[in-house]
């Protein structure tokens, strides 16, 4: 620990801001149930919205991708998504690890083979959220997303050398969420 200032107390200040969430206490994520907004539809119906929009050539890519991880794990591209094991709808969501799957794709009238794991429609679309300088393809991404509770911080906002820092025994996030009232009590006690 460095000397204690006021400057990280605040959340307002690079200095104490929760390095996950900026000091905001909540983050995006992308949500399962904005993806695939409708479990009874198959693969083959659209079950997986995010990766139905878009330019001809990445369309034709996702096919590419999903047909490759039918033909590897076996399951119908015409199974309805609630009913595909849960392990494999994780799998699809959140990639295959370091499982590689064989791909392959027509490149100027040839066709060329590779393998490598599936990254999963999760990170393909953070990667693409991230990657991207369209102010439009990141506002449709956000489309799939939702807000949640920061994790590093569990929405106290301040980074956790700054929320190990007791007052009287009581954290100093427990501090500020006092009223005035109850720390005017808690102070004098």
């Amino acid at each position: 620990f460095e000397e204690l200032t006021a400057r990280p107390f605040s959340f307002n200040s690079h200095y104490g801001a929760c390095p996950g969430c900026a000091g905001l206490g909540t983050d995006m994520f992308f949500d399962p149930a904005l993806i695939i907004p409708d479990p009874a539809l198959s693969i083959n119906g659209c079950a997986i919205h995010a990766w139905r929009r878009g330019g001809r050539r990445l369309i034709i890519y996702y096919n590419g991708l999903l047909r490759a991880l039918s033909k590897h794990f076996g399951f119908d591209l015409d199974t309805p998504f609630k009913a595909l094991q849960p392990d494999f709808q994780r799998m699809l969501l959140d990639g295959s690890g370091t499982e590689d799957v064989e791909f392959g794709f027509w490149r100027r009238g040839a066709y060329h083979k590779y393998s490598k794991p599936f990254e999963g429609i999760i990170p393909n679309l953070k990667r693409r959220y991230e990657e991207t300088d369209s102010d439009f393809t990141r506002q449709r991404l956000r489309g799939y997303m939702n807000r949640q509770v920061c994790p590093g911080c569990a929405g106290k906002r301040l980074k956790p050398e700054i929320l190990a820092c007791t007052v009287r025994g009581k954290s100093i996030a427990e501090v500020t969420g006092m009223s005035i009232k109850r720390a005017a009590v808690f102070f004098d006690g």
